[in-house]
């Protein structure tokens, strides 16, 4: 016995008394930061390194694109297609190394606001056609707009070490239908003609099949990739 104890035991303590000067340099709390780019746009992400196998990441990105269509409608519409994301996600590395899980909730900012053009000095609605003069706005809105749940599993761990990282991300973003709206106004020249009722009706019959072309987007995808450096 020494001081109470089996001999048998000198190790185990002596092992225990070790362990302080074990730690690992690499487990220090890190932040990384990264541009990145990709289907969501350009944008960064700011990581945080918990343990070996978990992460927070704050993500943001956008991006906008302009183009014309009649997206399910009889008019033609010039859209403007504006993406904006921000997010915060869980990363786990199972493995303790670069592969990782993702989920998280993010801010699904996507958009087009149309706005409908004419065609030879008339605009179509429901296959019915008005003169531009009888028309004195005819604009339209497609929005998600909503927190919504992200997956997706990656590689490169932005605040795993200190120094400089590459990644990358594959999953998607769980939008939901969007809403949508058609508004569409007379002129007085419309009101004059008495054509406005008949407009209202095309109108909405418009807004249906545009609600009913764009509610079959409820999955957005997402690939990005950054590079970034850790503190």
């Amino acid at each position: 016995m020494i001081s109470g104890f089996p001999l048998r035991l000198a190790p185990l303590v002596a092992a225990l008394s070790l362990l302080p000067s074990l730690s690992r340099a690499d487990d220090s709390t890190r932040v990384g930061v990264a541009l990145t780019g990709g289907l969501s746009g350009i944008g960064g992400d700011l990581g945080l390194n918990l343990t070996e196998y978990f992460g927070l990441r704050a993500t943001v990105a956008s991006f906008q694109q302009n183009r014309t269509g009649q997206y399910g409608t009889s008019a033609n519409w010039n859209a403007s297609l504006k993406l904006m994301q921000a997010g915060l996600l869980l990363d786990a590395y199972p493995f303790a190394g670069s592969f990782r899980l993702s989920a998280g909730v993010v801010k699904d900012g996507n958009r087009f606001n149309l706005t409908a053009s004419p065609s030879g000095g008339n605009f179509t609605f429901n296959g019915n056609t008005y003169a531009a003069a009888d028309i004195a706005s005819a604009t339209a809105r497609v929005e998600w707009s909503k927190p919504v749940p992200y997956v997706g599993l990656g590689w490169g761990n932005l605040a795993g070490s200190s120094g400089f990282h590459f990644t990358t991300d594959f999953g998607g973003l769980i939008t939901g239908s969007p809403s949508s709206n058609i508004l569409v106004s007379c002129s007085a020249a419309g009101q004059s003609a008495g054509i406005c009722a008949q407009l209202a009706s095309d109108t909405a019959t418009d807004q249906a099949k545009l609600q009913n072309n764009v509610h079959k987007i409820s999955f957005w995808p997402v690939f990005r990739i950054g590079f970034g450096y850790a503190f």
